[in-house]
């Protein structure tokens, strides 16, 4: 009995070893899957500067001075007043008299019309757009169709983004050198930063930087604003809590390749803000994501979008936009609605979005969810509203 009890007690020693040394090959992959969290501090159309300036051969749109005066002839303005109004419109002494001008230059049945409530009001200005092979984003249709552009990242193919063939050779709106800011979205942009809750990315089950098959990327709204530090540069490793509302909360599966994060095709919805685009919503988008060594983060957005909304970001502002940032209304709706390239509406034919993509970069931060907020406070919570209803 006793050598029956030693050896049952030396199997199970045996298992209890084995089970040991399973748990230990087994935790450290455990340990080391981990999650990243990042504020973005910067999102804009993806523009390419062209090194060799074929992004626009034709050089870029021209300004109010010129366009203003073939619109206001074409209108039917007799040419002594155009050359008044030419030489006052900048005068803000004068904007009574000289913005209605400009902002009724559009015709319909003979009688002056709203060009920014109504771009068709006038002919189409056909502004230059964005004719070089290079453009950042992704095969979108999966065709390789003439016109399409080649990302100069990865050497694909076919990519689709006719949002930056619209918006690249307007002056204000361009990307001049490969690490700049176009200006007018730049001027948005600060305006807006601190005032709009941040955005938030957060990248979980990273088994290995370089390596990892099967993480899960999460895109959402924060519901606090981020800060800047004294350089105007965006703080990191503050923490932000994310938004609950399930409307703005993306997630998507991905894999790490060779140090760079790639996902799935997934749709894409995020609360903007009234000042620059109300509200996205991206369809058929995909992510390129690279984690610097610094621990920041680009990305490239690519996926279809309703085009319109580009167009009342700067038409709602009217001539604010139309006489000092060159960019010509009329002319911008109506190659926004030209290039849009997907989902036609089923009664006009006529496609409701375009291509587009996007240069999104974040710096670290850590995320907390309002979720697990209220699962901490929940027994304080409940303690002191049965105390008040007592």
């Amino acid at each position: 009995m006793r050598e029956n009890g030693a050896a049952l007690w030396r199997g199970r020693l045996k298992a209890g070893l084995a089970a040991l040394t399973l748990l230990a090959s087994v935790a450290p992959c455990a340990i080391a899957a981990e999650t990243k969290g990042f504020v973005v501090s910067w999102f804009n159309v993806a523009e390419y500067a062209d090194p060799q300036n074929r992004d626009c051969p034709h050089g870029v749109n021209d300004g109010p001075e010129i366009y203003y005066r073939r619109e206001l002839k074409q209108s039917g303005l007799p040419q002594a007043q155009i050359d008044k109004y030419i030489n006052e419109f900048l005068d803000l002494s004068k904007a009574q008299q000289t913005i209605p001008v400009a902002q009724m230059r559009g015709r319909i049945n003979g009688k002056p019309a709203d060009v920014y409530a109504d771009p068709t009001s006038m002919p189409d200005p056909h502004l230059k757009l964005v004719e070089g092979p290079i453009g950042y984003g992704f095969d979108l249709d999966g065709k390789d169709k003439k016109g399409d552009f080649t990302d100069p990242e990865t050497g694909e193919k076919g990519v689709d983004n006719q949002l930056y063939r619209v918006i690249g050779c307007i002056n204000e709106l361009k990307t001049h050198t490969l690490t700049d800011r176009p200006p007018l979205q730049l001027n948005y942009w600060n305006v807006l930063y601190e005032q709009m809750p941040a955005w938030l990315v957060e990248i979980s089950n990273i088994e290995d930087p370089q390596n990892s098959p099967d993480v899960t990327v999460t895109i959402t709204r924060a519901i606090e604003a981020p800060t800047k530090d004294s350089g105007g540069n965006v703080e990191t490793n503050l923490t932000f809590t994310s938004d609950p509302n399930p409307r703005w909360h993306n997630v998507v599966h991905g894999r790490i390749k060779d140090g760079v994060l790639t996902t799935d095709h997934f749709d894409m919805n995020m609360l903007g803000d009234p000042f620059w685009i109300q509200e996205f919503h991206f369809k058929e988008a995909r992510m390129r994501i690279n984690i610097a060594p610094d621990g920041s983060l680009k990305a490239i957005l690519g996926g279809y979008h309703p085009w319109f909304p580009f167009y009342w970001q700067y038409g709602s502002e009217g001539w604010g936009v139309d006489a000092t940032n060159n960019v010509d209304l009329p002319g911008f709706y109506y190659a926004l609605k030209n290039a849009a390239d997907a989902y036609p509406d089923p009664k006009t034919g006529q496609n409701t979005m375009i291509s587009s993509a996007w240069l999104m970069e974040a710096v670290p931060a850590f995320i907390t969810h309002a979720a697990d907020q209220r699962a901490e406070l929940t027994p304080a919570m409940s303690s002191e509203g049965g105390a008040r209803g007592k």
